[in-house]
């Protein structure tokens, strides 16, 4: 089996695209429908809201097709070759419509711009998390390749945090609005050229069995299957609920620091923190997932990030700033480990349903897995709007009036409800989620010992027929990782 620091960084580079492409979605693209485009929120708000359920249907999809896809350059590897110009010009057109006035065009024009960047994303995205169990069949060598990963993912988001702002005003001047339509371009055709890049780098650095299982057919019948798998439910339990808790964080963290603390002006120098740390702990956290398995993390970060989130209760506008430095820091520890569990667990998961059904079905779960987390992430920030509105908080004005006025005054903006509403919404979510991820984790039992029988077990499928040669306590083991019995092993769903 080929290795090395080659492969571990051919293998990373995909998620450049991945932790930065949407960060930058997420931190500029409302605000250029809006302000530069001269969309209405309402509009804008449809645009994505359409571009999401797109991108979500169309995940486990292309999963399936991944599966049953035969190619010179493999089931998975095809894809990058075949994403590097739909990732470049759907970046780009995200950003640009070409001149377009009619309102009604633009709306429809950038509607489709939206669900052809989340087909790109979709087409590189899903084959990309299901190749790695090609890739090494070792438990902690995944651990590594995905630490890789995860440092790489931590470190374009980062740099994304920052420098595309930078190119905005550089070149289209400081004051958001129309003005920034070529500063937004210049921004869209670097970054596409970047990302595109990424894919060619991860082509090469990366590489696939050749054994292939039966192809599996496309039914909805097949892609619910996965829930036979106890280990994947228990999985869905711990990784929905720490990426929500993630998500629905950063769509708080500006308005807790801007409303409750009223720290707007030190925003970067704090998230910037957690964004560093998080890169930094990435490290540490790898060393315990060898030592201790891939879930273990989880155990220290999680209760680090809930006692951070209980003493952001007692935090307010007469908190110093190196204060909120140090609570990003704790955040980061949880941020981190639960990054790295998350997804380094996702890659074992395959090897428990090979052992299920004696196919290799990555793609279906990487799909099923994608569309399952996006959909959740959507309808819990979609709650959490309708949570805010009813605090009196409008986010659409509230952009308006950050981006066009230059003497906004969020302690005027916001009255005490709204406050006190948004510091118990970012207290609260986080405790409650990161407890339930603690729970799931506890009761996921797939480990380093279990993982090697499983695949001693799949080799004697595979020669023998069976698994009668192993010992009592081994079949035990896999029935409990599997939660199925013996005897139905090796069978098609």
């Amino acid at each position: 089996m080929k290795s090395g620091l080659k492969y571990k960084l051919g293998y990373a580079s995909g998620d450049i695209y991945g932790g930065a492409a949407f960060l930058v979605f997420s931190m500029l693209y409302m605000n250029f429908l809006i302000l530069v485009e001269g969309i209405s929120p309402v509009a804008a708000s449809a645009i994505i809201f359409i571009g999401k359920i797109w991108d979500a249907v169309t995940d486990p999809i292309v999963g399936n097709i991944s599966d049953r896809t035969r190619s010179r350059f493999g089931r998975r590897r095809i894809y990058f070759l075949i994403g590097i110009g739909p990732v470049f010009l759907s970046f780009i057109m995200l950003f640009y419509s070409f001149g377009i006035e009619n309102m009604t065009a633009k709306i429809i024009y950038h509607c489709f711009a939206y669900m052809f960047f989340g087909t790109a994303f979709t087409i590189v995205m899903v084959p990309y998390n299901a190749i790695l169990s090609d890739m090494t069949a070792d438990y902690n060598e995944r651990t590594d390749y995905t630490t890789a990963r995860m440092l790489m993912s931590a470190g374009a988001s980062l740099v994304a945090a920052v420098v595309p702002s930078m190119i905005i005003k550089t070149v289209g001047g400081p004051v958001n609005g129309p003005a920034q339509k070529t500063g937004y371009l210049v921004m869209a055709l670097v970054l596409a050229a970047v990302f595109a890049s990424c894919w060619v780098a991860t082509f090469f650095g990366t590489f696939e069995k050749k054994d292939y299982s039966a192809c599996t057919r496309m039914t909805i019948r097949e892609w619910l299957s996965v829930f036979r798998n106890r280990s994947y439910r228990f999985f869905l339990g711990f990784f929905l609920s720490f990426q929500i808790a993630v998500d629905l964080m950063l769509a708080l963290f500006i308005f807790y620091i801007d409303l409750v603390v009223l720290k707007y002006q030190s925003y970067e120098l704090v998230m910037g923190t957690l964004l560093v740390l998080s890169l930094v702990f990435m490290v540490f956290q790898g060393m315990l997932a060898r030592k201790w398995g891939k879930v273990f993390p989880l155990f220290i970060g999680m209760p680090v990030w809930i006692l951070a989130s209980v003493i952001f209760l007692f935090i307010d506008s007469s908190t110093p700033v190196f204060v909120l430095c140090l609570m990003a820091a704790l955040v980061a520890v949880g941020s981190s480990a639960g990054n790295l569990s998350t997804w380094s667990t996702l890659i074992d998961i395959y090897d428990v349903d090979e052992i299920m059904t004696g196919t290799r079905r990555e793609g279906i779960y990487s799909g099923f897995t994608t569309f399952i987390r996006k959909s959740a992430s959507g309808v819990a920030v979609f709650v959490l709007g309708i949570g805010l509105k009813g605090l009196g908080f409008d986010q659409n004005q509230y952009n308006l009036l950050k981006a066009s006025s230059v003497n906004f005054d969020p302690s005027i903006y916001a009255g005490a409800q709204l406050v006190q509403g948004i510091k118990w919404l970012f207290v609260i979510i986080p405790v409650v989620l990161l407890s339930l991820t603690l729970y799931f984790a506890a009761r996921y039992k797939l480990n380093n010992r279990r993982f090697d029988t499983l695949h001693k077990g799949i080799a004697l499928f595979k020669s023998k027929g069976s698994i009668d040669s192993l010992d009592a306590a081994e079949i035990a083991d896999i029935e409990l990782v599997t939660g199925i019995k013996k005897s139905e092993l090796w069978t098609r769903c």
